[in-house]
């Protein structure tokens, strides 16, 4: 499989139109057409249904999708690394983080390093820590920022000194609103919405103690921007970290904080035994030594 032909076939995806997409890459729709007819019959796979006005994918398309969109990512992000070996710092550095209180540290570093390589540019990605230690394992981040607890052993990290609070975040209006922390006792019989990370679940398992199993659970999501849309809309309450609320909170919603107090770590973590670009490499220096003057 080329690359050339990936970005044709990501293209007809997307576009969900042969004719369209022939045009936006400057060939003619027979050529569009035998270059995915070859990929098929190379791959032993049918990847579009072809109607008369559009085209979908097949589960095997979408499976290709998925793929393809990862090669053009490496094979983007290796060109602009080999050339940045020869030049100034400079090129993208690619960085997976969800929103926490370290990530709002995390902006601050990134412009004063962008103040001294300004030819530096970053690609972040948004997700939870799941998400972003398979990226960083697959090779489409260099580095994350992550919420403990994590599988440490194929990565390098470094701290975050400041700790990030558990707590929950309701309604303003929730007779919950008026107390100033909230206790195990005051979440019996609320219907929560959890982090969908298991190790995040277990943390707050092991916070709450016997009766854990009889909560009633009503959600699970990935981002608190999320979870921050369903106690809007009264479906729960969200068991949060207070630094990821920064963007998800409104008028509407307000945070409460446990007690006793849960609170967790942020780490800054990269792939353990991998090669970098130079430019990468200098972020990470850098960030290095920023967070222990923090």
């Amino acid at each position: 499989m080329e690359i050339r032909v990936l970005k044709y076939f990501l293209t007809v995806a997307r576009e969900g139109n042969i004719t369209r997409a022939a045009e936006l890459l400057h060939i003619t729709q027979p050529t569009l057409s035998r270059q995915l007819m070859q990929l098929e019959d190379e791959l032993g796979a049918v990847l579009f249904i072809r109607g008369k006005r559009k085209m979908v994918l097949t589960e095997e398309g979408m499976v290709l999708k998925r793929r393809a969109e990862e090669i053009i990512i490496l094979s983007e992000k290796a060109e602009l690394e080999v050339g940045s070996q020869s030049h100034d710092i400079s090129g993208e550095i690619a960085i997976g983080c969800g929103v926490t209180e370290a990530t709002q540290t995390m902006g601050k570093l990134i412009k004063k390093f962008s103040e001294i390589y300004p030819h530096v540019s970053f690609r972040i990605r948004n997700g939870n820590s799941d998400f972003i230690l398979e990226n960083i394992d697959n090779g489409l981040l260099d580095i994350g920022v992550v919420l403990e607890p994590v599988e440490l052993e194929k990565l390098n990290f470094i701290h975050f000194n400041a700790e990030e609070k558990w707590g929950i975040l309701m309604k303003k209006n929730a007779s919950l609103a008026k107390k100033e922390y909230i206790t195990s006792k005051d979440l019996i019989d609320l219907p929560l919405i959890a982090s969908a990370r298991s190790e995040a679940q277990t943390i707050f398992s092991n916070w709450y103690g016997t009766g854990y199993e009889n909560l009633s659970f009503c959600a699970t999501s990935d981002l608190t921007t999320t979870a921050a849309i369903l106690v809007k809309n009264d479906v729960g309450y969200a068991v949060v970290v207070e630094g990821s609320i920064c963007d998800a909170a409104s008028d509407e919603l307000c945070f409460r904080p446990l007690y006793p107090s849960l609170n967790s770590h942020s780490l800054f973590v990269w792939k353990k035994y991998q090669s970098f670009s130079l430019t990468v490499t200098k972020f990470i220096d850098f960030i290095s030594k920023e967070i222990k003057k923090l």
